[in-house]
């Protein structure tokens, strides 16, 4: 039931006029978009355009995205006022520009439109002004896209404040009542250091003053301080800690702890803000959710071998090179030259959380921790806090010395937004997952599901053939058409069955963006041509129309 009294899932479910939805069957739905940049952002714009015909959207509570899709979400909840065919419309206007968001053209677009100087370069200077925090490449790049793609090309082009104030649109989206879903925007970073000294201002002031250096970033950031004399205890390399930005709040999951959207960017000290600054431009924030290019080398790496053919001459020295990075030796040696982005950390002198979760895109490595602590009756992924005795030997508990905290990219973790959307407050019971990453085509794609389910002790089971077996399209004439349906009809929606812990039973519905036989000649999964951008969105709302799950309401 709506807000308004609409039954949406009755209508939804197509039940008959004197069936009644009994208020406690209703699901708890969640919507997440992938990364995978322009492709995403056109293609989950058409899955919500689908979703939207088909009444689903309507039933779903939070949607949520990672990279582009991020772009998506912004750009729905802005410039189209929630209106999908107006951000549809937008899109194919931006695809026919055929600029990049960094080039002069793009560049010269938002420097003439109205108040576009203003948007581009206002919130740099605000920030180099206004924070202790100096600019980085990333700020720009931050700017330079959010203008871009956030400028209204109808009647000319034009940009107002309203766009970039992410907080305000918790009223003038009608969140607040219930008529669009709770946008997330997911990003990540990486673990922090802590200090064990007393908690005092002249600890705070010392701790403040030894910010690491750019290269020492991805060698320090995921250690543990002991003490000041005591060796640093390394930690596995990629420990994520994910964040998410709300119109209401931004915080971490993993940490419990959130602050609101419009003080994000302030100075806060244990906890207290120190300044009274006004709410900090969303294209900073969003640039951050996007910023692929500062993720670590490693995991830039990683996404490139996925699209390069295997057993090839270049995928043996790319292996190579990534494998030489990872190595112990070069460890913390070879960082990403173009640094993420950072703000004033709005933990910095809180204690750690006891008990806190950390992810790592090493799944491996983290599914054999956690087995081996399960064994040993751990319950955290750090040993040094896990372990009693460590924390018998401190008599101060840890506390957050990292003055600035640095967001980046989620998909350098996982390439899916569940992990944000899964908070045990929520009580998620189906999870709609959008895919449209450039290793859909490899089992990669799958494994980020079964890695977030490791993250979160929950066992999933593919249970598609459970609910329905996909019909065949009658209508197909030529060969070519039927060989590509033959080959994906079984891959376009499949179910998966998980119990989380505290016994609640969830599902995962997995649509991964694949050709489609009403148009065998695209494929979506490697075409980069922009003239197919109203193809690919095209291919989305055909693929919910034909694959649409048949739901049996006569049992139960």
């Amino acid at each position: 039931m709506s807000s308004q009294g609409e039954d949406y899932l009755h209508r939804f479910l197509d039940l008959s006029p004197d069936e009644k939805v009994d208020p406690r069957d209703v699901p708890l739905i969640a919507l997440g978009g992938s990364g995978g940049g322009y492709k995403v952002m056109y293609g989950f714009a058409g899955f919500i355009s689908a979703a939207k015909k088909h009444g689903i959207w309507d039933c779903i509570t939070w949607t949520a995205g990672v990279s582009g899709s991020c772009w998506t979400l912004a750009a729905y909840f802005t410039i189209a006022r929630h209106d999908i065919q107006r951000l549809i419309d937008h899109y194919l206007t931006v695809a026919s520009e055929l600029a990049h968001p960094m080039s002069i053209h793009a560049l010269n677009m938002v420097a003439r439109s109205k108040r576009g100087v203003y948007f581009l370069i206002g919130p740099l200077v605000s920030k180099a002004q206004k924070s202790i925090i100096g600019l980085g490449i990333m700020d720009l790049y931050s700017t330079l896209t959010a203008t871009y793609q956030l400028l209204s090309r109808e009647p000319k082009g034009r940009m107002s404040r309203a766009t970039f104030q992410w907080s305000k649109i918790w009223h003038r989206s009608g969140i607040d009542k219930g008529l669009e879903p709770m946008p997330l925007l997911a990003a990540v970073r990486r673990v922090p250091k802590y200090s064990y000294e007393p908690k005092t201002i002249s600890a705070k002031v010392r701790d403040a003053k030894k910010q690491p250096t750019s290269r020492q970033l991805d060698s320090v950031e995921g250690n543990d301080q002991v003490n000041s004399t005591a060796s640093v205890s390394r930690r596995p390399k990629k420990l994520f800690q994910y964040f998410e930005i709300s119109p209401l709040e931004v915080g971490s999951p993993d940490l419990n702890r959130y602050v609101p959207t419009w003080a994000w960017g302030r100075t806060f000290i244990s906890g207290y803000s120190v300044d009274r600054r006004p709410e900090q431009s969303f294209s900073l924030l969003l640039g951050q959710c996007t910023s692929a290019p500062a993720g670590p080398l490693a995991e830039c790496i990683k996404a490139l071998l996925v699209t390069i053919p295997k057993n090839t001459m270049v995928a043996r020295l790319v292996t190579v090179f990534n494998n030489l990075l990872q190595s112990k030796r070069f460890e913390g040696f070879w960082g990403n030259p173009i640094r993420a982005g950072h703000d004033p950390n709005p933990f910095y002198g809180l204690e750690r959380p006891v008990g806190m979760r950390e992810h790592t895109s090493e799944h491996s490595t983290y599914i054999s921790r956690a087995v081996d602590q399960h064994q040993r009756g751990m319950h955290s992924s750090d040993k040094s806090v896990s372990n009693p005795e460590a924390l018998q030997s401190h008599s101060f508990p840890p506390w957050e010395a990292q003055g600035r905290t640095r967001l980046m990219d989620s998909g350098m973790a996982n390439n899916l937004p569940n992990h944000i959307l899964a908070r045990p407050e929520r009580g998620v019971d189906v999870f709609i997952s959008f895919d449209a990453s450039s290793d859909i085509h490899t089992g990669a794609a799958v494994q980020r599901l079964h890695h977030f389910a490791a993250d979160f002790d929950i066992d999933l089971r593919d249970v598609t053939r459970e609910f329905h077996k996909p019909q065949r399209n009658t209508a197909l004439c030529s060969t070519h058409a039927l060989e590509v349906e033959s080959r994906y009809i079984d891959h376009y929606a499949r179910v998966f069955h998980g119990t989380r812990q505290s016994g609640q039973d969830m599902y995962i519905t997995y649509c991964p963006l694949l050709p489609n036989a009403l148009n065998p000649d695209f494929n979506p999964t490697v075409s980069v041509d922009p003239m197919h951008i109203p193809v690919l969105i095209s291919v989305d709302c055909i693929i919910f129309d034909i694959h649409k799950p048949h739901v049996d309401t006569g049992s139960g």
